[in-house]
């Protein structure tokens, strides 16, 4: 009271008040001030010393009564949480918000608890003081409990409000009268709301404990359930969440556009020099470009890592992505073929890759390379690709990947986009680019003797005396274009011949991954081991041999840990920059100076030894077991020697399970480690347990009352002994641990239960979406064909495309794994798509570019697909079903006056007249396009998309017009 009439204070509008006056008069008229402080301080002590000695008792009750008024002091308490308001500073541990909302939890439970205990004990008081404590019944004589001394009944009262409010109620603690009943009933109510209280605290508190985390979570789970609704096989599968993880990973899991939609200019350019100052002041590409360039290009460069040996794209590709190399080494290689006949890898190979890709055999797939000769090498810094996108539009080399790559990558439509309004630079990167155009040619012509044709692709003759191999040498000239005569060398080698060429263990070797993992079960089961035993009492005899089973076992565990910890001398290692060390010497001191005092303290048998050379079970020497609890620690190291996310990761590809399915197993783990420690704990502080002789049958029985409290069930058969101290308390510790993991364990099983299908889920909200749109819409009659045509279209373009945003989802892939992605999902309707399969042998990825633009569509018979009355600019591809064109002598006739009609069925296209008629030109149809079949399912590409395509890949657009009949022109248009 008295420094509170001296410290300043806040208005509501922030201002701080230091004036000695108003910070008096302000304590003095507030209501949680100075008159709280008067009645919980002052009054009890007035009160106590102005009254006489007959009613001193009463008084003094009256007055613990008004010190509960101090309650109402935690309100200007707890407004001290707002000072440390710095949006700035990092929080330290005691102000994270999941540990703030845990504690606070807790203390929470604890004081209604503790309220409720001191009602349910002052029950006895009050019964005592109103007739003969002899002839009282209550719950404290019902249930034969001895008046001890105030800490005992506390105890009990305390046990039996925790068993209620967390909805145990092993019924141990009898109700004997209507009072106690009544009060119980309100405990229950109470207990309710807590059990509630604690459901939401927990699920909230996992929610907000790590945000990056959980949104981390939710994207990757959102791209594996489009890789399981799409059935990818496993090797692209892993690939692809490779790659995802690496997006997240290096560029953040939340979107940097809609922050920068919201900023001024200058904070934006401030923020995007800041995130990628390493990248745009490392590369020469943004050298001398506007800032407003680089905000616009920075942010959506995806990065993505490439392994040695890998190609980003082939000679006589289109170009799609402009590369910008981080680090490591890419090598460029001008093939021995045309660029306009690299047969081997057409729709035709694709379609068969997609097979194989689909088949279980399929562990290793290995797209064939062309064969051709290593001219130069590109490095960090440097970009690739900018010849396609800039002037001529396919790849002129194929570049692969010689020492592993970071990279990042834009798309091309991004780019252009990005140089629009900058016609200074663009016209630099153009006279770049022609530069290293001129040069491919010149090395061109130099290995094939022929004069330098300035087209895409030149005819390039196989020179069978230099034939291609990976080249060791890097050249660093100038855009990565360098002489290298160095042409004998392996991409990458083995891990078994690592291991015999420098007698080291590498750490990805099968074997040694398969030894980890053994040890990582070891480890497991030498931890329940170690708590059973040392919480169960199990002594063992000293230099005796094993007599069963568990002892040869643990023996044995005991030598595998031994021959770990040699191997591990043995064993490379990767550092922080994924750079494999394989010298002795350092792994030595790595390992020296890391897990081998734990190691050595955790698997040396020191309690075996000390009993062997004294010859007696020394209870001194017991507590050496202790140091075997420091296996514990190497719980740690089951996460370094084996990944089990990765692990987690592996079963899901390769078995092809539902994501949510292995989610379900971590709570389950969480929940019988818990039981198992509980287990341990409870039998070791409660001694009415101890009375069987069969440690399993102990070990069972105290495991079922584990459960049985952790699930809140309670049965009763199985509960602690309310005259021993450290079992009530374990007891409530259980309860309020057991209910909290009972909490996370429920908010799983709800997460996993909504997203078990997700994909159907999806579906089902789509649909529901739509007719509750088609509701709202009073002038369509519920049995109309207008509705039903909407249905059935709706439901077949998600049947097709999917509930997922797939394009969104393909374009973050890899562009090198782009067109087999694409192929792959497409794999059942390309053999239908004749038309794509030659444009594809001309222009390698040309498939993928126009895939992406095709939206499916389904009509029924008789359903008018195009006339003078609809007159739609769309190509469509006949999957399944026919069409019938009909002729009429005018287009207000009906469908039977004809004069003559052509029919269309599955692997055929119409539509041609709208895709080659000039925009500008208006369009109307001498034609009724019309089902003839009962259902037909065709693809639509609008001339919007054709128009889009033509912008960006000019040449594919070229190809598509020259499949088309432009003579349909004159025979469908007016």
């Amino acid at each position: 009271m008295f420094f509170s009439c001296f410290t300043a204070y806040q208005t509501p509008t922030g201002a701080l008040v230091g004036d000695p006056w108003k910070i008096r008069v302000h304590y003095l008229i507030q209501w949680h001030g100075f008159p709280v402080d008067f009645i919980s301080t002052l009054l009890p002590y007035i009160l106590r010393f102005c009254n006489i000695k007959a009613t001193l008792t009463k008084i003094t009750k009256f007055v613990r009564v008004i010190r509960l008024s101090k309650l109402f002091k935690l309100t200007r308490l707890m407004r001290l949480r707002s000072k440390k308001n710095n949006p700035t500073e990092e929080p330290s541990l005691l102000f994270q918000p999941g540990f703030v909302s845990a504690v606070r939890m807790l203390l929470t439970l604890f004081v209604i608890a503790h309220m409720l205990c001191c009602v349910w004990y002052w029950l006895v008081v009050l019964q005592h003081q109103q007739g003969d404590p002899k002839r009282v019944r209550h719950w404290v004589n019902a249930n034969s409990l001895p008046l001890k001394t105030t800490r005992y009944k506390y105890r009990v009262a305390l046990y039996w409000a925790f068993t209620t409010m967390t909805t145990v109620g092993y019924g141990d603690i009898a109700i004997v009268n209507n009072t106690e009943r009544l009060v119980a009933m309100f405990a229950m109510i109470v207990g309710g709301a807590c059990f509630g209280y604690i459901i939401g605290g927990v699920t909230s508190i996992l929610e907000n404990l790590d945000l990056s985390s959980k949104t981390h979570n939710e994207k990757m789970d959102a791209v594996k359930e489009y890789l399981y609704d799409r059935q990818y096989p496993p090797v692209l599968t892993a690939q692809i969440k490779r790659h995802f993880n690496n997006i997240f990973t290096t560029d953040g899991i939340f979107d940097m556009q809609d922050i920068l939609e919201v900023l001024p200019a200058t904070t934006a350019n401030d923020l995007v020099y800041t995130c990628y100052n390493q990248l745009v002041y490392n590369t020469s590409f943004f050298q001398g470009a506007h800032c407003e360039f680089i905000v616009a290009v920075a942010p959506n460069l995806l990065p993505c890592n490439a392994n040695d040996g890998e190609f980003l794209f082939f000679e006589g590709s289109v170009g799609t992505h402009l590369f910008v190399i981080g680090s490591g080494v890419v090598s460029i290689l001008l093939t021995a073929l045309d660029v306009n006949s690299v047969g081997n890898y057409d729709l035709t190979r694709l379609t068969t890759l997609s097979g194989e890709l689909s088949g279980d055999a399929s562990d290793n797939i290995r797209i064939p390379s062309p064969v051709g000769f290593c001219c130069g090498t590109f490095s960090a810094g440097q970009i690739l690709g900018d010849v396609a996108i800039l002037l001529t539009l396919i790849n002129p080399f194929s570049a692969y990947v010689q020492h592993k790559a970071i990279l990042y990558s834009i798309k091309k439509e991004v780019l252009l986009g990005a140089l629009t309004g900058h016609d200074p630079f663009r016209t630099d990167l153009m006279q770049v680019a022609s530069e290293a155009r001129k040069q491919i040619c010149n090395r061109r012509s130099r290995l094939n003797g022929s004069p330098c044709t300035m087209m895409g692709g030149a005819n390039i003759e196989k020179n069978e005396e230099s034939p291609f191999v990976a080249t060791s040498g890097y050249v660093n000239a100038h855009r990565g274009f360098g002489s290298n005569s160095n042409n004998a060398a392996v991409l990458e080698i083995s891990s078994l011949d690592f291991c015999c060429q420098h007698w080291i263990i590498h750490p990805e070797l099968p074997a040694k991954v398969t030894w980890d993992a053994l040890i990582c079960f070891f480890i497991i089961y030498s931890i329940v081991a170690i708590t059973y035993t040392i919480c169960f009492e199990i002594i063992e005899r000293p230099c005796s041999p094993p007599t069963n089973i568990w002892m040869g076992m643990n023996l044995c565990i005991d030598v595998c840990f031994g021959l770990d910890m040699i191997l591990s001398f043995q064993t490379a290692y990767f550092d922080k920059s994924q750079t494999l060390v394989f010298s002795r010497k350092l792994i030595i001191r790595k390992y020296t100076s890391g897990w081998l005092p734990i190691d050595l303290v955790s698997t040396v048998p020191f309690d075996k030894l000390a009993n062997c050379v004294f010859k007696r079970r020394n209870a001194g020497f017991r507590a050496i077991k202790l140091f075997r609890a420091m296996r514990l620690v190497r719980l740690v190291k089951i996460q370094q020697k084996l990944k089990l996310g990765e692990l987690a990761e592996h079963v899901e590809d390769n078995l092809g399970i539902n994501p949510s399915i292995l989610k379900l197993l971590k709570p389950l783990i969480v929940m019988g480690a818990v039981a198992h420690a509980l287990t341990c704990i409870f039998f070791r502080a409660s001694r009415r347990m101890r009375q069987s002789k069969k440690r399993p049958t102990q070990y069972l029985t105290t495991m079922y009352w584990a459960f049985a409290t952790m699930t809140t069930v309670g049965y009763g058969d199985e509960k602690p002994s309310l005259n021993s101290a450290s079992s009530l308390i374990v007891t409530i510790v259980s309860q309020v641990l057991g209910t909290m993991i009972f909490a996370y364990v429920i908010g799983i099983l709800v997460s996993i239960v909504t997203n078990l299908d997700q994909a159907k889920r999806q579906l089902q909200a789509e649909k529901s979406y739509l007719s509750d749109f088609l509701c709202e819409i009073h002038s369509i009659s519920p049995t109309s064909e207008l509705l039903l045509r909407v249905r059935r279209n709706h439901h077949h373009f998600l049947l097709i495309s999917g509930v997922f945003d797939e394009r969104r989802i393909v374009d973050l892939f890899p562009p090198h794994m782009q067109t087999v992605s694409t192929v792959y999902v497409h794999r059942a309707v390309l053999p239908y798509l004749p038309l794509f399969s030659t444009i594809e042998k001309k222009y390698m990825g040309a498939v993928a570019i126009i895939l992406r633009s095709l939206r499916p569509a389904s009509y029924s018979s008789g359903q008018i697909i195009n006339s003078a009355r609809i007159s739609a600019r769309e190509l469509h591809f006949i999957v399944k079903g026919s069409v019938n064109v009909l002729y009429t002598t005018c287009a207000s006739k009906c469908a039977t006056d004809t004069i003559s009609d052509e029919m269309y069925g599955p692997q055929t296209f119409f539509g041609d007249a709208m895709i080659l008629t000039p925009t500008e030109t208006r369009v109307r149809l001498k034609i009724r396009i019309v089902c003839s079949s009962r259902s037909c399912h065709c693809f639509v590409f609008c001339k919007s998309d054709y128009n889009t395509l033509r912008d960006a890949y000019s040449l594919v657009a070229q190809a598509i017009d020259e499949q088309l009949d432009p003579s349909y022109i004159k025979r469908w248009i007016r």
